[in-house]
């Protein structure tokens, strides 16, 4: 399903905002939460519209 992988590195309190929110949305992981985030970042940006 995924074809790339990429590494990042987050603050101390980035992370923990992470994991909050993953149990907020009741998600498994904290990458799972970034995808969710990333997706719904980009659908609503003008990034879909290029």
């Amino acid at each position: 399903m995924f074809g790339r992988r990429y590494t990042v590195t987050v603050t101390h309190e980035m992370a923990e905002r992470l994991e909050k929110e993953s149990k907020r949305l009741l998600l498994d992981s904290v990458p799972e939460t970034i995808r969710m985030i990333l997706s719904e970042y980009l659908s609503k940006s003008d990034y879909t519209k290029e």
